[in-house]
This record gives C-alpha cells, structure tokens and sequence, in this order.
C-alpha cells in the first residue's frame, strides 16, 4: 500500500504495515552490532502519534540525529551500559528542549557562518531544516539583495547541508532528468529531502533498517505532501515492475535490494553508515553497487577511516572496492576531519584504473 492511496494522516498505518513486513523477514543478523539497539516492541510505537510529531527530540531518532549526539555518544561511555535501553524502552518524551544558552547560540552562529562559506547562502536558505519533526534550532535572520530572509539551523542540518552541496555540485547533468538515485543508511530523511528538493524528477530507493525505514516514511510524507511513497509491501506486490511506476520515494529494507537489475542506479550515497557495518554488511552492499550502478554512475562514499564495530576493525581502506573506478574527489572533511569524503565515477569491466591501489593510502593524517 502506497502513501499516495491514502489520506496523509494515516501514514502510521502505512508504517506499521511495512516495519512488520520486514521485521518478520528480517535475515539473521543483519543488523551489525552497532545498530541492534532498537526497542524490542517496536511496532506499539506506531499508537504515539505525538511521538512522531516530535520524532527528532525524542529516541525515535537516537543514532541518527546529531543533534541528539551528546546522548548519543553516553551508551560508549563507563558505567552507562543500560542507557540505550531505557531511552528505548517507550518513554517518547523528549531528550532536548530548546537551545537558550547564548554561549551555544553564539557557538551555532559561528557553524552557521562557516556552513555559509563553505557553500552558498543561497543554497543554505533555500535547504535548510524544514520544522517537520520538530527539530531544535536556532531561527536566524539575514538580509540578502535587499531581502530579508529566516533559515532554520542545528548541529545535525550543518552535516546535511554540507554533504548535499557536494552531492549536488556534482549532479548537475541530472538535474533536469528522472535519474534513479539510492541512499543506504540515510537515517531520518533530511539529506535526501535536500537532494530530492534539487532534483525533483529524481525516483529516490532508500535502503534501511525496518525501524529506520519508518522514519523515513514518516518525515518524507510529512516533507513532500503530495509525494508518491512506497513501502516494501508495495515491493513485494509488484517485484521489479514497481521500478517502471511513477514515484517519488521508495523505502525498502536493505536486503530487498538484492533483487536490483544489472546497471539500474544512477548514483549510490552512503553518508556515515558503511563504518557502522559488519563485515558481510560491507560485503553485501558493495555487490549490490558495483553491479546494479551504471557505467559513469556516481557513487558518494563519505565515511570513517577507521571505527570498531564489535569485534570487527572497520578500515575505510579495506572497504571491498573493484578496481572500476575514477576518482572525482578525495578529501578530509571540512567539518568531521575523522571522516573521508570520496566521490567516484564507476568505470567499465577491467578499466585498468587499479583503483584499489589508491584506496589503500588512504588514511587519517
């Protein structure tokens, strides 16, 4: 059943359909270690309608909101093992409250100034936050050619704005088409939003975890109103003729996309996810990509150099690339100097290009 069958308002009935869907076809641990975090009775959540409304100052979005890091980042620390448990444990009420220390708002106002530079304040006013979700932020007002101009901004938009520039400045040839564009790991929905606002004829695939993917939904129908969404219900019903249809978003659990045809996708993106990843993770999607993207497809990979993910040492060198690839950028980040930014063209069979070479003298300076 698609989003657009449907009064909006009932998008939780939408959600609960397909996270119950895929939680019961879920593959054994296809969640890594770093993701199995999520409330056992997920699915009663589906009954807190306020909850979603406010679904980005409350645990439906620990893990993939920075603006909840601070919170976050305790369940690594000493002596908080049962943190992420009891924040999962269905007290949806919220973990922040709004910013009125004017030692953040100054220290915000800086981020916003460097986000401004980095990009464009045209880009940054037009792509901000959208109040969906009910985000803290902080609410600036600028004058620009005589206008005076308001634009939402918190820790978590200065990642999205950041990484969709870069996405976009390299998109350009697709901007007036219908290209086939696919996020993995894509947490709540803000960067596709952005990218989707810029590419309007873009069909998006998001390939998630089930509770993720709810999130997703979730944002996305409450973002673009009239959109076409569909679920991995929706997927099953129809197969692969779903990818001739008329749509704008749709969500599956990443295992679906096995199924994807040979050279579909026009461009892969996966923001901060792969470093999450066991190692048959890794293994999975880079198949999944490096046969289902098209020749001269874009592939967006901006991760950790290294992070442990259980057991498993998670280096970006020693991320499972072919050699099929060129290099169109190759970079610290501006903001996360942890994290590389590496964009890539995807070249023919035996290209010659021994792009493995290169990945492996990749590493933090």
């Amino acid at each position: 059943m698609s989003s657009n069958y449907f009064d909006k308002d009932d998008v939780l009935k939408f959600m609960r359909q397909n996270y119950q869907l895929a939680n019961d076809e879920q593959p054994k641990n296809f969640k890594s270690a770093h993701w199995d975090i999520f409330n056992k009775n997920f699915d009663r959540l589906f009954d807190l309608r306020s909850a979603w409304d406010r679904m980005l100052r409350n645990a439906l979005t620990l893990g993939f909101n920075d603006s909840l890091l601070g919170i976050t980042n305790q369940r690594f620390l000493a002596n908080k093992e049962n943190l992420w448990s009891d924040l999962q444990s269905g007290d949806m009420k919220d973990l922040v409250s709004d910013n009125t220390d004017k030692r953040e708002i100054e220290k915000e106002k800086g981020l916003f100034s460097q986000i401004i530079a980095a990009t464009d304040l045209d880009f940054v006013v037009k792509n901000c936050i959208t109040n969906v979700g009910n985000p803290i932020v902080t609410r600036f007002k600028l004058t620009h050619n005589g206008e005076t101009l308001t634009a939402n901004f918190n820790r978590h938009d200065i990642g999205d704005l950041y990484h969709a520039w870069l996405i976009l400045s390299h998109l350009k040839h697709l901007k007036d088409s219908s290209p086939i564009i696919c996020e993995i790991g894509g947490g709540f929905g803000g960067l596709i939003a952005k990218i989707k606002s810029n590419v309007k004829g873009a069909k998006i695939i998001l390939l998630d975890l089930p509770e993720v993917n709810a999130c997703q939904s979730y944002y996305l129908s409450k973002v673009f109103s009239d959109a076409v969404i569909y679920g991995y219900g929706d997927f099953l019903e129809k197969g692969m003729r779903i990818l001739d249809t008329d749509f704008d978003f749709l969500v599956l659990p990443g295992w679906a996309a096995q199924q994807l045809p040979k050279e579909l996708v026009d461009v892969y993106v996966n923001i901060r996810s792969m470093m999450e990843m066991s190692k048959e993770n890794l293994d999975f999607y880079f198949d999944l990509i490096q046969t289902s993207l098209k020749l001269g497809g874009i592939f967006y990979c901006f991760n950790r150099y290294l992070k442990r993910v259980g057991s498993f040492e998670n280096k970006f060198m020693f991320y499972p690339f072919d050699n099929d690839w060129e290099t169109l950028m190759s970079q610290p980040s501006l903001f996360q100097p942890h994290i590389h930014q590496l964009i890539l063209k995807r070249m023919k069979e035996n290209s010659g290009s021994n792009f493995k070479e290169r990945l492996g003298k990749i590493q933090q300076k």
